[in-house]
């Protein structure tokens, strides 16, 4: 038996099977809990455009650092949809 084949019958041997396992401290999650929610390691698929911004929001994003500030403006506008930002009214 290899070292390998030993670990994992030690791990088997010592598993706790899901009954036993206590999560009485984990609320219970909803589908709104879901609704907005992204993952860890989520990366939505991005597209290059052009666009036309003025150039006080262009200063305002570029403000804390002018290498992220694209990313500041896709978080901005994410915000905004996951607040409900009422897009039509602007």
């Amino acid at each position: 038996m290899t070292e390998l084949e030993k670990f994992i019958a030690k791990c088997e041997e010592n598993a706790v099977s899901d009954e036993q396992i206590d999560t009485s401290d984990i609320p219970e999650l909803t589908e709104s809990d879901f609704a907005r929610g992204h993952f860890k390691y989520w990366k939505p698929a991005k597209k290059s455009i052009t666009i036309r911004i003025d150039v006080d929001n262009l200063a305002w994003l570029q403000s804390v650092g002018k290498k992220d500030y694209q990313s500041r403006l896709n978080s901005a506008l994410r915000w905004a949809r996951m607040n409900d930002c009422p897009v039509d009214q602007l």
